[in-house]
């Protein structure tokens, strides 16, 4: 890792986060296909390699009332939580179904796909949170939410974010769901948003990579909000290089 130039040590930050593999087999996979992280995170999936966080001791829960919790809110005709549920879901735990916070709970549920959560996902995600009830549940929501403002905790957030609004088949998403991801999850850490979320607007019609979307959280959270320690010579994206000329242009104009 000591050899790996500072864009490098980025990627494998990035590919852990999304993976959670060590840093070494990071490493190894985003050389053997020349530090692409689009490619290099879904070889990674496609050879079926996966590696678990160590777990803490989990907290006993009445599966009883686990499965009555599930209950409450499960689709009359499937065995999961849909779009009705988790909206009476949120208004149970007097949030609103746009909020941030409810990303923290997906990420918990390790849920696949946007708007649903399968009985096992929601009864997994119970589990490591430590509910079997909505009160419990409710208690948790502050917590959850201090998740976001941990530049750490918040960076494996927004890696699962994008996987978790990604289509079946899909390797991009649309730059206006970006944007909106964007604007939730990156308030707190990026001084320049609101300027990115417009040169964006303007520039890019297209969609967004999952390389180009793991190195701005690297920019919002790594480079001086002047970005004046950017380097404009190293291994970012384009779309971002051309952000960056773009904010120093309008600095020089003043």
């Amino acid at each position: 890792m000591s050899a790996l130039n500072r864009q490098q040590r980025d990627k494998v930050a990035n590919f852990q986060a999304v993976t959670g593999a060590p840093a070494k087999l990071a490493a190894e996979f985003l050389k053997r296909y020349s530090w692409s992280l689009d490619q290099a995170v879904d070889i990674f999936f496609t050879e079926g390699h996966s590696f678990a966080a160590p777990k803490p001791p989990q907290p006993v829960l009445d599966g009883k009332k686990l499965d009555s919790l599930f209950r409450k809110y499960k689709d009359q005709e499937a065995d999961a939580i849909a779009s009705d549920g988790i909206q009476e879901l949120c208004t149970d735990l007097g949030i609103s179904a746009l909020d941030p916070v409810t990303l923290v709970l997906s990420y918990h549920c390790r849920a696949e796909q946007m708007g649903v959560f399968t009985r096992d996902e929601f009864c997994g995600g119970m589990q490591r949170l430590g509910c079997d009830d909505i009160v419990k549940l409710r208690a948790k929501i502050e917590e959850l939410r201090g998740a976001l403002h941990d530049r750490v905790a918040c960076k494996e957030i927004y890696a699962y974010t994008f996987q978790f609004a990604l289509d079946q088949g899909q390797k991009c998403l649309p730059v206006e769901m970006c944007i909106e991801f964007w604007k939730l999850l990156l308030r707190n850490h990026f001084a320049l948003l609101d300027s990115w979320v417009g040169f964006v607007e303007q520039r890019c019609k297209n969609s967004i990579s999952k390389d180009t979307w793991m190195m701005l959280y690297d920019l919002a959270t790594q480079v001086k909000p002047d970005l004046s320690d950017y380097d404009i010579n190293g291994a970012w994206p384009v779309l971002i290089d051309e952000f960056v000329e773009s904010v120093r242009a309008q600095q020089q104009a003043l």
